[in-house]
Protein backbone atom coordinates (compact mmCIF):
# COMPACT_ATOMS: atom_id res chain seq x y z
CA UNK A 1 0.00 0.00 0.00
CA UNK A 2 2.83 2.17 0.99
CA UNK A 3 4.32 1.93 -2.64
CA UNK A 4 1.27 2.59 -3.92
CA UNK A 5 0.61 5.70 -2.49
CA UNK A 6 4.12 6.72 -3.18
CA UNK A 7 3.76 6.64 -6.86
CA UNK A 8 0.30 7.71 -6.20
CA UNK A 9 2.22 11.43 -4.91
CA UNK A 10 5.09 11.16 -6.98
CA UNK A 11 2.44 11.17 -10.53
CA UNK A 12 0.41 13.90 -9.28
CA UNK A 13 3.57 15.99 -8.05
CA UNK A 14 5.17 15.54 -11.35
CA UNK A 15 1.77 16.96 -12.86
CA UNK A 16 1.79 20.14 -10.38
CA UNK A 17 5.59 20.74 -10.66
CA UNK A 18 4.73 22.12 -14.67
CA UNK A 19 3.18 24.78 -15.96
CA UNK A 20 0.79 22.70 -17.32
CA UNK A 21 -0.91 21.64 -14.25
CA UNK A 22 -2.09 24.74 -13.10
CA UNK A 23 -2.32 26.36 -16.58
CA UNK A 24 -5.01 23.34 -17.49
CA UNK A 25 -6.72 24.17 -14.38
CA UNK A 26 -6.98 27.91 -14.98
CA UNK A 27 -7.82 27.34 -18.62
CA UNK A 28 -10.47 24.94 -17.26
CA UNK A 29 -12.08 27.90 -15.10
CA UNK A 30 -11.83 30.43 -17.35
CA UNK A 31 -12.64 28.77 -20.53
CA UNK A 32 -15.97 27.71 -18.60
CA UNK A 33 -16.55 30.85 -16.75
CA UNK A 34 -16.65 32.34 -20.27
CA UNK A 35 -19.35 29.90 -21.43
CA UNK A 36 -21.33 29.99 -18.28
CA UNK A 37 -21.43 34.18 -17.52
CA UNK A 38 -20.74 35.51 -20.59
CA UNK A 39 -21.52 33.71 -24.58
CA UNK A 40 -25.14 33.95 -25.66
CA UNK A 41 -26.66 31.23 -23.85
CA UNK A 42 -25.53 31.97 -19.96
CA UNK A 43 -26.59 31.39 -16.75
CA UNK A 44 -27.73 34.77 -16.40
CA UNK A 45 -29.84 34.42 -19.61
CA UNK A 46 -31.60 31.33 -19.09
CA UNK A 47 -32.90 33.06 -15.66
CA UNK A 48 -32.82 29.79 -13.67
CA UNK A 49 -30.35 28.75 -10.36
CA UNK A 50 -28.58 26.00 -12.02
CA UNK A 51 -25.73 25.24 -14.34
CA UNK A 52 -26.93 23.43 -16.77
CA UNK A 53 -24.59 24.88 -19.47
CA UNK A 54 -21.72 23.47 -17.63
CA UNK A 55 -22.83 20.30 -17.26
CA UNK A 56 -23.52 20.39 -21.21
CA UNK A 57 -20.09 21.50 -22.08
CA UNK A 58 -17.26 19.94 -19.47
CA UNK A 59 -17.64 16.53 -20.68
CA UNK A 60 -16.42 17.89 -24.04
CA UNK A 61 -13.31 19.48 -22.39
CA UNK A 62 -12.10 16.08 -20.48
CA UNK A 63 -13.06 14.22 -23.46
CA UNK A 64 -9.89 15.93 -25.01
CA UNK A 65 -8.28 16.71 -21.84
CA UNK A 66 -8.16 12.76 -20.38
CA UNK A 67 -6.29 11.68 -23.27
CA UNK A 68 -3.69 14.32 -23.52
CA UNK A 69 -3.11 14.12 -19.32
CA UNK A 70 -2.98 9.82 -19.94
CA UNK A 71 -1.23 9.58 -23.00
CA UNK A 72 2.55 9.09 -21.62
CA UNK A 73 1.12 7.00 -18.07
CA UNK A 74 2.56 3.91 -19.72
CA UNK A 75 3.12 4.83 -23.30
CA UNK A 76 6.29 6.35 -21.75
CA UNK A 77 7.63 4.21 -19.53
CA UNK A 78 6.97 1.40 -21.70
CA UNK A 79 9.03 3.13 -24.55
CA UNK A 80 11.85 3.81 -22.35
CA UNK A 81 11.70 0.13 -20.75
CA UNK A 82 11.22 1.42 -17.26
CA UNK A 83 7.78 -0.42 -16.80
CA UNK A 84 9.70 -3.79 -16.32
CA UNK A 85 12.16 -2.09 -13.84
CA UNK A 86 8.93 -0.93 -11.83
CA UNK A 87 7.09 -3.85 -12.14
CA UNK A 88 10.54 -5.40 -10.60
CA UNK A 89 9.64 -3.69 -7.60
CA UNK A 90 7.35 -4.88 -4.22
CA UNK A 91 3.95 -3.91 -5.96
CA UNK A 92 2.08 -5.50 -7.99
CA UNK A 93 0.06 -4.80 -11.83
CA UNK A 94 -2.63 -3.88 -9.93
CA UNK A 95 -1.33 -1.58 -7.21
CA UNK A 96 0.71 -0.04 -10.43
CA UNK A 97 -2.27 0.48 -12.28
CA UNK A 98 -4.79 1.63 -9.26
CA UNK A 99 -1.33 3.80 -8.73
CA UNK A 100 -1.88 5.22 -12.09
CA UNK A 101 -5.56 5.69 -11.86
CA UNK A 102 -5.63 7.45 -8.89
CA UNK A 103 -3.31 10.10 -9.70
CA UNK A 104 -5.21 10.95 -12.62
CA UNK A 105 -8.45 10.77 -10.92
CA UNK A 106 -6.80 13.47 -7.90
CA UNK A 107 -5.88 16.02 -11.06
CA UNK A 108 -8.87 15.95 -12.33
CA UNK A 109 -10.87 16.73 -9.08
CA UNK A 110 -8.20 19.24 -8.70
CA UNK A 111 -9.12 20.44 -11.72
CA UNK A 112 -12.72 20.61 -11.10
CA UNK A 113 -12.54 21.82 -7.27
CA UNK A 114 -12.29 25.56 -8.72
CA UNK A 115 -15.76 25.84 -10.48
CA UNK A 116 -17.63 24.92 -6.70
CA UNK A 117 -17.14 29.13 -6.87
CA UNK A 118 -20.12 28.60 -9.43
CA UNK A 119 -22.30 26.99 -7.20
CA UNK A 120 -21.81 29.69 -4.67
CA UNK A 121 -22.49 32.07 -7.06
CA UNK A 122 -25.64 30.66 -8.56
CA UNK A 123 -26.62 30.40 -4.41
CA UNK A 124 -25.98 34.33 -4.32
CA UNK A 125 -28.04 35.01 -7.40
CA UNK A 126 -30.90 32.65 -6.47
CA UNK A 127 -34.17 34.55 -4.90
CA UNK A 128 -34.02 34.40 -2.27
CA UNK A 129 -31.12 33.85 -1.60
CA UNK A 130 -29.79 30.66 -1.84
CA UNK A 131 -32.71 29.30 -3.60
CA UNK A 132 -31.27 27.05 -6.04
CA UNK A 133 -31.76 23.63 -7.47
CA UNK A 134 -29.23 21.76 -5.38
CA UNK A 135 -30.64 18.45 -6.81
CA UNK A 136 -29.70 19.24 -10.35
CA UNK A 137 -25.79 20.64 -9.05
CA UNK A 138 -25.45 17.57 -7.23
CA UNK A 139 -26.39 15.36 -9.95
CA UNK A 140 -24.80 17.18 -12.38
CA UNK A 141 -21.45 17.02 -10.30
CA UNK A 142 -21.55 12.85 -9.42
CA UNK A 143 -22.24 12.43 -13.14
CA UNK A 144 -19.31 14.66 -14.49
CA UNK A 145 -16.64 13.10 -12.02
CA UNK A 146 -17.91 9.32 -12.92
CA UNK A 147 -17.45 10.20 -16.83
CA UNK A 148 -14.48 11.57 -16.46
CA UNK A 149 -13.69 8.08 -14.01
CA UNK A 150 -14.38 6.44 -17.13
CA UNK A 151 -12.84 8.54 -19.63
CA UNK A 152 -9.41 8.19 -17.37
CA UNK A 153 -9.93 4.12 -17.08
CA UNK A 154 -10.12 4.55 -21.17
CA UNK A 155 -6.90 6.50 -21.48
CA UNK A 156 -5.28 4.16 -19.42
CA UNK A 157 -5.82 1.24 -21.41
CA UNK A 158 -5.03 3.32 -24.57
CA UNK A 159 -1.95 4.37 -22.80
CA UNK A 160 -1.22 0.98 -22.74
CA UNK A 161 -1.30 -0.25 -26.55
CA UNK A 162 1.09 1.85 -27.54
CA UNK A 163 4.67 2.47 -26.85
CA UNK A 164 4.08 5.96 -28.56
CA UNK A 165 2.62 9.08 -27.34
CA UNK A 166 1.02 10.42 -29.70
CA UNK A 167 -0.96 7.40 -30.40
CA UNK A 168 -1.94 6.24 -27.38
CA UNK A 169 -3.65 10.28 -27.26
CA UNK A 170 -5.37 9.58 -30.55
CA UNK A 171 -6.77 5.90 -29.23
CA UNK A 172 -7.77 7.58 -26.39
CA UNK A 173 -9.58 10.26 -28.09
CA UNK A 174 -11.25 7.96 -30.87
CA UNK A 175 -12.39 5.61 -28.05
CA UNK A 176 -13.58 8.65 -25.72
CA UNK A 177 -15.92 9.85 -28.18
CA UNK A 178 -16.88 6.62 -29.37
CA UNK A 179 -18.16 5.60 -26.15
CA UNK A 180 -19.17 9.16 -25.57
CA UNK A 181 -21.28 9.46 -28.31
CA UNK A 182 -20.75 7.01 -30.95
CA UNK A 183 -22.34 4.51 -28.83
CA UNK A 184 -25.33 6.37 -28.82
CA UNK A 185 -25.72 6.58 -32.19
CA UNK A 186 -25.30 3.18 -32.97
CA UNK A 187 -27.27 2.11 -30.08
CA UNK A 188 -25.07 0.05 -27.49
CA UNK A 189 -27.16 1.31 -24.70
CA UNK A 190 -24.62 -0.96 -22.55
CA UNK A 191 -21.82 1.00 -23.71
CA UNK A 192 -23.21 4.42 -23.71
CA UNK A 193 -21.69 6.68 -21.46
CA UNK A 194 -23.76 9.83 -22.96
CA UNK A 195 -27.33 8.37 -21.92
CA UNK A 196 -26.58 7.65 -18.05
CA UNK A 197 -24.65 10.84 -17.89
CA UNK A 198 -27.72 13.01 -19.25
CA UNK A 199 -30.36 11.46 -16.79
CA UNK A 200 -27.87 11.48 -13.49
CA UNK A 201 -26.77 15.53 -14.63
CA UNK A 202 -30.91 16.01 -14.48
CA UNK A 203 -30.80 15.15 -10.74
CA UNK A 204 -31.66 11.70 -11.06
CA UNK A 205 -29.35 9.30 -9.41
CA UNK A 206 -30.56 5.73 -10.26
CA UNK A 207 -29.14 2.67 -9.27
CA UNK A 208 -28.98 1.53 -12.68
CA UNK A 209 -26.98 4.64 -14.06
CA UNK A 210 -24.65 3.94 -11.29
CA UNK A 211 -24.07 0.09 -11.99
CA UNK A 212 -23.45 1.06 -15.51
CA UNK A 213 -20.67 3.27 -14.58
CA UNK A 214 -19.40 0.82 -12.24
CA UNK A 215 -19.52 -1.77 -14.63
CA UNK A 216 -17.87 0.15 -17.56
CA UNK A 217 -15.04 1.46 -15.36
CA UNK A 218 -14.56 -2.35 -14.12
CA UNK A 219 -14.72 -3.93 -17.83
CA UNK A 220 -12.17 -1.24 -18.88
CA UNK A 221 -10.00 -1.43 -15.93
CA UNK A 222 -10.00 -5.46 -16.10
CA UNK A 223 -8.73 -4.92 -19.62
CA UNK A 224 -5.55 -2.51 -19.09
CA UNK A 225 -4.36 -4.90 -15.97
CA UNK A 226 -4.77 -7.70 -18.63
CA UNK A 227 -2.71 -6.04 -21.06
CA UNK A 228 -0.35 -5.13 -18.50
CA UNK A 229 0.32 -8.65 -17.20
CA UNK A 230 1.18 -9.17 -20.76
CA UNK A 231 3.63 -6.71 -21.73
CA UNK A 232 7.74 -7.78 -21.78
Amino acid sequence: MNKMLTLLKKDVLAFFSSWMGWGTISSFFILMGVYVWVIDGNVLDYGFAELTVFFDLSPWFFLFFIPALSMNTFSEEIDRGTFQLLRSLPITTTQILMAKYGALAVIVLCTLSPSVIFIQTIALLGFPTFNYDSSLIIGGFVALLLLNLCFIAIGLLASSLSNKQPVAFILGLVLNFFFWQGALELGLSPLDLSTHYHRMSMGVLSFSDLLNFGGFLSLVLGLTRVRLRFLT
